[in-house]
């Protein structure tokens, strides 16, 4: 009787009822309906009911949420979308339950770079003290006391910690309590962000990681990206291709640039965010192919593994000579940045990508697709060539900062490819050579 009149147990048994007649309709608006209904019952849990019920009360709101986040069901794009809406949209007092925000942050269930703008501009400069406290509180969660287990950067929430900063900065003394203090501690990091974010390699790391989760991508890009890239696997593996694809390449370019001044002409992306888009695209639909093809050895135990490792391979390797091929020729021969900036966005939107489908398939993961970029990109840019024995050691470097993002705490399900990654003789030997005792 008394689990009956408990408020959780009742949210439980409503939102039961949604997903039943989610489930009979299947049509967008109820899926919509359910998500908001397990979206707002999260934001309306309060931290002082009984500990084990509160668990399990949002373990379950978090499977729904799950569910629908599903390839099989609606994705990621759709579901962090109206999530993120749900969030910016609902009542003030669901809005700031810093707990339940948290959760779903550290649940990749947010679009960052949405919610960072609303939450900044919430703020009205030191005005609204609820959403000053709120942020506050989050960034001390996220960014400090969980920094270890969260994968939010400071480059997440870089309008949010601006707009902090310049509370307390115009503060004169009567700042909230403890903001400077906490100022204080993301001072370092938020700086050091600053200085690279016109164009710095780590910088441009964790910017492509972000916006790996970038979904809203403009009509037919999708439909274009998978043309240029179907168009470039046959380049890459026709006869007339060239020693090291170079003929191949410059055909290839020829198609990149014709769709860029199209959508230039139709201001529908910049050249960055194009690139951007192209490259995680090209990565998801990579991978993608990769998950159909080991899907059909399930379904067909007798099949060949070393033919569905092939499959696989025809398009991973073909998508890898481009990356190397853009890095190698990117701006001029002599300017190594504008190279090494374009290899840590693209491995920044590869390791994006790996973490988000880590944790939205969890026992289904394959690390298979992303151990072949990683591993013949690896040894793309290791070859003795001069143009990339001058950016060797940034290369390296690019490559560490990779590894230490995908450590097995981070991506458990990525353990046996990351430790054949770092184990690697091209990788050792290349870092020894970099060691001055080892020369």
């Amino acid at each position: 009787p008394t689990l009956a009149m408990n408020p959780q147990a009742q949210a439980l048994r409503s939102l039961l009822e949604v997903v039943v007649l989610s489930r009979n309709s299947r049509d967008a608006i109820a899926a919509l309906g359910l998500l908001q209904k397990a979206v707002e019952g999260l934001l309306d849990a309060t931290s002082g009911a009984d500990a084990d019920l509160l668990l399990r009360y949002r373990e379950c709101h978090l499977l729904v949420l799950k569910a629908l986040q599903d390839g099989r069901a609606y994705g990621s794009p759709w579901c962090n979308k109206q999530i993120t809406r749900c969030l910016i949209e609902c009542r003030d007092e669901y809005k700031y339950n810093v707990e339940a925000v948290e959760l779903l942050i550290r649940n990749h269930l947010v679009n960052m770079q949405q919610y960072d703008l609303h939450l900044a501009q919430s703020m009205e400069n030191g005005l609204n003290y609820m959403a000053v406290a709120f942020a506050m509180q989050l960034v001390k969660i996220l960014l400090v006391d969980e920094r270890s287990v969260a994968h939010v950067t400071e480059a997440d929430l870089f309008h949010t910690i601006e707009t902090l900063m310049r509370i307390n900065a115009h503060s004169r003394g009567n700042a909230p309590e403890g903001l400077p203090q906490l100022m204080e501690v993301v001072r370092s990091n938020y700086e050091a962000m600053i200085d690279r974010a016109h164009g710095g390699p780590n910088f441009m790391m964790h910017s492509g990681i972000s916006q790996a989760s970038e979904y809203d991508d403009p009509p037919g890009l999708r439909e274009k990206a998978e043309y240029l890239l179907r168009e470039w696997v046959n380049l890459y593996h026709s006869a007339a291709a060239g020693r090291d694809s170079t003929k191949a390449f410059s055909a290839f370019v020829g198609q990149v640039e014709l769709l860029e001044r199209k959508m230039h002409q139709q201001g529908i992306l910049k050249t960055d965010d194009l690139i951007t888009r192209f490259f995680r695209l090209c990565t998801e639909m990579c991978v993608e192919i990769s998950y159909r093809a080991q899907a059909e050895q399930q379904h067909n135990p007798a099949a060949n593994p070393t033919m569905i490792r092939a499959k696989c391979y025809h398009n991973l390797d073909a998508f890898v000579r481009l990356i190397a091929l853009l890095v190698k020729h990117s701006g001029e021969a002599t300017n190594t940045v504008t190279k090494i900036n374009l290899l840590n966005k693209v491995l920044g939107i590869v390791v994006g990508v790996l973490l988000q489908d880590h944790d939205v398939r969890q026992s289904e993961f394959q690390q298979l697709p992303y151990h072949r970029i990683f591993i013949m990109l690896l040894l793309e840019l290791n070859a003795p060539e001069h143009v990339l024995e001058t950016i060797n050691f940034q290369t390296l470097t690019a490559f560490c900062n990779t590894f230490h993002i995908l450590r097995p705490t981070k991506a458990p399900g990525f353990v046996y490819a990351w430790l054949e990654l770092i184990s690697h003789r091209i990788f050792i030997a290349r870092m020894l050579a970099h060691t001055p005792q080892q020369k």
